[in-house]
This record gives C-alpha cells, sequence and structure tokens, in this order.
C-alpha cells in the first residue's frame, strides 16, 4: 500500500497493534480478536474524525487518484463500500476491507451493533453485512475500478491460476480472495502489467 500512496492525494495513517491471532490464518479461531481490535480502530475514527474518511486493509494498491470520484458518490449516503460477491447468486455482500465513511451518528451506530454482534457472526464483515440488511442505513456499493479478483475469479480463492482480468482503468486492487503473500505479489504484478499505459 505505502508504495502507492504516491498515486493518491490524501494521508496515510496507520495503528499498530499487538498480535491478537496467533496463527495468522484468516478464519481462523483466534482471528476474532483482531476483528475486535479492527472494529474498536474504525471506532475511534468515527468518534473522532469530523470529515468522511477511508478506511482500508493493507492489502491495497491504489493506482490512480480516487479521492474526487469518493466524494462525487457520496452523495447523502453513509457509507460506500467495496463489492464482495453474489451470496446464491442473488443478494449482493459488501467487502469492509475498503471503505468511504461518513463520521456520524449512523455510522456509530453501526458499528457498535458489529462490535456487540461479532461473535454471533463470527467476524466484522458478516456482522456488518447483517447490520445492512436488517436496518435502515444510507449506503452504497463501489464500482468494480475499485477492484478485487473476485470479480474474474467465480468468487474463489485464487491460487496463481491464470486469469483474465477485465476490469479498465482502476482505481485500486484490493489484493484479497488470495491464498499467500506470493500470490498477492503475483496478482499485483499481474494486474500492474495488464493495465501498464491504461493507469496514470
Amino acid at each position: 500500500m505505502k508504495e502507492s500512496m504516491a498515486n493518491v492525494n490524501c494521508s496515510l495513517y496507520g495503528k499498530k497493534s499487538p498480535q491478537v491471532c496467533k496463527s495468522g490464518n484468516y478464519g481462523s479461531s483466534d482471528a476474532i480478536n483482531f476483528y475486535y481490535l479492527k472494529v474498536l480502530y474504525i471506532l475511534e475514527l468515527l468518534h473522532t474524525e469530523t470529515e468522511p474518511f477511508v478506511f482500508a486493509d493493507v492489502d491495497m494498491y491504489f493506482f490512480r487518484e480516487f479521492t474526487d470520484d469518493l466524494k462525487s458518490r457520496l452523495k447523502d449516503y453513509d457509507m460506500l463500500i467495496q463489492f464482495e460477491k453474489k451470496v446464491l447468486g442473488l443478494k449482493a455482500s459488501s467487502c469492509n476491507g475498503f471503505m468511504y465513511l461518513r463520521p456520524n451518528r449512523e455510522m456509530q451506530k453501526a458499528f457498535h451493533w458489529v462490535l456487540k454482534n461479532l461473535h454471533r457472526f463470527k467476524g466484522d464483515q458478516q456482522a456488518l453485512n447483517g447490520y445492512f440488511y436488517t436496518h435502515q442505513t444510507k449506503w452504497d456499493m463501489l464500482p468494480k475500478t475499485y477492484y478485487s479478483i473476485n470479480y474474474d475469479n467465480n468468487n474463489e480463492v485464487w491460487d496463481g491460476e491464470d486469469i483474465k482480468v477485465t476490469v479498465e482503468n482502476p482505481f485500486l486492487i484490493h489484493l484479497h480472495w488470495t491464498i499467500g503473500k506470493e500470490n498477492k505479489l503475483k496478482l499485483l504484478e499481474m494486474v500492474k502489467r495488464e493495465k501498464e499505459g491504461k493507469c496514470p
């Protein structure tokens, strides 16, 4: 992420936390400890920031400036969020690895609910999607230019197979839906190579 920050007009703020997920594996039984710290950090931002802000996972690469695009899309929404997948081919679920959040009472309420329901949903993303579909919230899904491999991979986990990336001129790529650090780097290089000359 840090390398690509030169491509966007925003500042990067990170928060160091203790290693609370001993296995380091997504979906492991102790990963709930990490989700808990993540939601606490989002809540801290929601209670201290005064302007809309981006929350992003560390496995992101930014190809070009996106802040003006996000501002134009926010309108009267409280949140813009990355697409994750369609559940059973029908209902769209969102990925909270990349969000544009308006720090207001509604978002504070949403993430306090997420925190309270982490164990029931077995994760922060699942809980947030549960909140969206059971509460009145003004949110919208970001388009494919806020890219992740699941658009072109049938919502399968990517393990290095050859694949055609169909997005044109992406703002970013979220390097999730992959197995291992090596594949994340391989995916990034593949997308950068395919989009060379199309992204400033």
